[in-house]
């Protein structure tokens, strides 16, 4: 499915990336080509150009992570952007100049106000520049927990309190809930409270990641 997200990607920058910046362009694209959360920021800047002018994404920083969820900041030759970024989709919220208006994104990422937000990104020389969430050995792989964080709950990663195996693998979610199946949204939430209650076990990036072989092993 990135094959296919890439590929959507490109088509877009077709139309919106002016044709001397292409080049450019699409090496920092291929740069990223394997990270899910960029692209998800890639596809949601170029199917909707901020100012509706050709323009380029030619780098991106990180300024904020919690849970998961990425508060990111593109440059573009325009403008620097802000986005709100997840394994699932990214979310555009404005020019950084601005600062932050939505509420929930400001409470969420210990903001006390716009305007606070507005001086902490008015030098964006501080922030580090992004590194690909899936070559980062502090965040889990998979959901992109940093490490002390809980995983989303359904990451194949965390693990059961009750055995110690593979949380989304092994039987004891059905045997706590006494259900045979947590699709319905109330059983879900049942056995959330229970592992909750029962003490979930945060990533640890020492005994927790995964080890995939790296390209061309």
């Amino acid at each position: 499915m990135i094959s296919q997200q890439l590929e959507e990607i490109k088509l877009l920058m077709q139309y919106a990336v002016p044709s001397d910046e292409l080049p450019q362009a699409l090496a920092l694209l291929e740069e990223y080509g394997g990270d899910r959360i960029a692209l998800n920021l890639f596809h949601a800047f170029y199917s909707y150009l901020p100012e509706g002018l050709d323009d380029a994404i030619n780098g991106m920083q990180i300024i904020a992570l919690k849970q998961g969820i990425f508060l990111l900041c593109a440059a573009t030759g325009i403008d620097n952007y802000l986005y709100v970024v997840s394994q699932e989709q990214a979310e555009f919220l404005g020019s950084a100049a601005n600062g932050i208006w939505d509420s929930e994104v400001l409470e969420y990422f210990g903001y006390g106000s716009q305007e606070d937000s507005a001086r902490s990104l008015e030098d964006l020389s501080r922030f580090p520049a992004y590194t690909p969430a899936n070559a980062d050995a502090n965040l889990c792989p998979i959901c992109s927990a940093a490490n002390g964080e809980f995983h989303t709950l359904g990451c194949p990663v965390e693990i059961c309190p009750w055995c110690g195996g593979q949380l989304t693998n092994c039987p004891c979610r059905f045997t706590i809930t006494g259900k045979n199946s947590l699709q319905n949204e109330d059983y879900l939430e049942s056995f959330h409270e229970q592992l909750v209650n029962k003490g979930r076990i945060p990533f640890d990036a020492g005994t927790q990641r995964p080890a995939y072989p790296a390209a061309g092993e």
